[in-house]
């Protein structure tokens, strides 16, 4: 849930985690370039990319390294303007940006409220982050419902992690790589959009 790393720490994912993930984006790459434009194929690459790294990270140390989640901001800037109906980028651009200050005003109000309330982490910044990110990408109309499935899916992984534990209780204090299903969430609903566009075209 933090969204750094110390110095001196082991390398938040091996050369050959990175190796993979970068294999498989350039495989969707290869598949997308006969459904969509290529720069449309050439950001869905891109965020298969960060987004499985951000996961396999988070997963593993509890961590959302910035430089993964900070330029996919622009990223998904850049995405909402081009890829807005009518080639009208303004507006694209203008609900990506929207998308992500609610995104982040959001998880750090809840982050904030959460502490105030418990004395300790709910969010870790990395999350607030990672909310900004689908914001930009799906912009306001799709963050609400992007958000509520990554929450319902959190919460049924803690729930099956206690049914399969031997004693069967629930670790109400038990850390949540949180980002590691907003993430897989992001690059879903975004490839729905993308590929639901490009049906209908077709």
């Amino acid at each position: 849930m933090e969204e750094t790393q110390s110095k001196g720490e082991e390398p938040l994912l091996g050369k050959r985690a990175i190796a993979w993930a970068a294999g498989l984006s350039l495989c969707l790459l290869g598949g997308l370039l006969f459904l969509v434009p290529p720069a449309v194929a050439v950001f869905g690459a891109y965020l298969f990319l960060s987004m499985t790294l951000i996961t396999l990270a988070d997963l593993r140390h509890f961590i959302i390294p910035d430089v993964l989640s900070l330029p996919a901001i622009p990223a998904g800037l850049m995405a909402s303007a081009f890829l807005h109906p009518g080639g009208e980028w303004p507006a694209g651009f203008a609900s990506g940006l929207g998308g992500a200050l609610i995104g982040r005003g959001v998880f750090y109000l809840l982050r904030t409220a959460y502490f105030r309330l418990r004395g300790t982490e709910g969010l870790g910044l990395g999350d607030v982050k990672l909310a900004a990110v689908a914001g930009a990408w799906l912009g306001p109309a799709a963050l609400a419902p992007a958000c509520l499935v990554a929450t319902l899916s959190a919460l049924a992984a803690v729930l099956l992690h206690g049914v399969l534990k031997s004693s069967g209780e629930i670790d109400a204090h038990r850390h949540v790589p949180f980002g590691s299903f907003i993430a897989p969430t992001i690059l879903v609903f975004w490839m729905g959009q993308i590929l639901g566009d490009a049906i209908q075209i077709w």
